[in-house]
């Protein structure tokens, strides 16, 4: 049964006539594209500026009303536990510049899932939930190995998949077609990609972070997670990146494909410099961090609309 239902996905894909090239056409000539606030952009800048103040955070993100509320709610939050803060400039000055911006790539990136799924297989919720488990998982990584780097890595990882939203919106029976091939054979997301379409969502995603501008880490989390041999300038955020995915599926936030395999490459554990043995009690914390995350963020457990 399996076996037929194999023969009939890659049939289905051949037919498809998926094309690299004319997708990458059509993504960067769209207007139909996801858009990132343009306070994300900012922000993202802000990180790399060395005399960014917290007055000049404070006035970025009050220039935006939407997200100052969106952000004062989840600051009072039991998950960051500022009960009574009224005002960005008191979160700025408990939670700090760079929590802040982790916090605000957060609810953004929340924003980009509001509308409609396209694909059937595809589930716009579990696609959050893994989203943040991975950036969780990537935060605490980075505060065990790499401090300087922790909240950069949120926001990494935050966005490592972005390239599924793109394959939603533009390719939606490719998408399906791939995310029921990995749960019938049990292999991961992007090897049935390359398999049935000889491109992944990583570099769907490559063209979207140019789209919006993303370079560095962030751009290279998204386009080298699944292939490591080829990242360069980054090799070590992207391993970080690429484990802390692997611990969101371990996790149990399969991003649509529970019945796929994932173990850790031992190169990126080298890379990590994490014991196996450590790992049982960084997937407990992630799991409990991430339970308050969702709460914080009002993440429902229904489908998304």
């Amino acid at each position: 049964m399996v076996k037929n239902g194999l023969w009939n996905s890659l049939d289905s894909a051949n037919h498809l006539g998926v094309d690299f090239r004319s997708l990458e056409i059509k993504v960067s000539r769209s207007e139909n594209l996801p858009v990132l606030p343009q306070i994300v952009s900012q922000v993202l800048k802000l990180a790399d500026d060395p005399n960014a103040s917290p007055k000049t955070m404070e006035r970025l993100v009050e220039s935006d009303s939407a997200i100052t509320a969106k952000i004062l709610r989840v600051a009072n939050s039991p998950f960051y536990g500022l009960s009574g803060c009224t005002s960005i400039a008191r979160a700025i000055s408990v939670l700090g510049m760079n929590q802040i911006r982790s916090l605000i790539v957060g609810i953004a990136y929340q924003q980009l899932l509001s509308g409609k799924q396209s694909s059937t297989n595809f589930n716009k919720i579990e696609f959050w939930k893994h989203s943040l488990a991975a950036a969780t998982a990537a935060k605490i990584l980075g505060k065990l190995k790499m401090p300087m780097k922790s909240e950069e890595l949120y926001g990494a990882a935050m966005m490592h998949d972005v390239g599924l939203l793109v394959m939603d919106r533009f390719c939606p029976d490719q998408l399906d077609q791939a995310i029921r091939y990995a749960n019938e054979t049990g292999m991961e997301l992007w090897q049935a990609e390359q398999l049935l379409f000889d491109f992944t969502h990583c570099q769907v995603g490559k063209i979207l972070a140019d789209r919006w501008q993303i370079t560095g880490m962030i751009s290279d989390a998204i386009t080298h997670h699944h292939d490591l041999e080829s990242e360069e300038q980054f090799y070590k955020t992207t391993c970080f990146v690429a484990a802390a995915n692997h611990f969101a599926h371990m996790c149990g936030f399969t991003n649509s494909c529970p019945k796929t395999g994932h173990e850790i490459p031992d190169s990126v554990l080298e890379a990590v410099d994490l014991p196996e043995e450590q790992i049982p009690v960084i997937l407990q914390v992630v799991q409990g961090e991430v339970e308050k995350a969702q709460s914080a963020f009002q993440i429902g457990g229904e489908r998304a609309a």
